[in-house]
């Protein structure tokens, strides 16, 4: 588990190629998420029992997928609060 901010997790996401892509399951601050290695046989279970907090697998090649996420997830926590 590696809880990094927004933009922590852009970063990581821009420099991982789509053989090894990085799972976004959402915390409780809006600012920050939880980024783990994807194909772990831990993460792989979360995301096959759809986890509650996952919003995604990405890799370099989706990085405007993540973006696209990340701001739709804050847009929503602000509205819930």
């Amino acid at each position: 588990m590696t809880v990094v901010t927004l933009t922590e997790a852009q970063e990581r996401i821009m420099t991982t190629v789509a053989s090894r892509p990085l799972a976004v399951f959402r915390t409780d601050n809006p600012r920050q998420v939880d980024l783990v290695f994807a194909h772990t046989v831990v993460t792989q279970n979360k995301i096959r029992e759809v986890h509650e907090d996952y919003l995604g697998t990405f890799h370099r090649d989706n990085l405007h997928v993540a973006r696209k996420v990340f701001r739709e997830n804050a847009e929503s926590l602000r509205a819930a609060a």
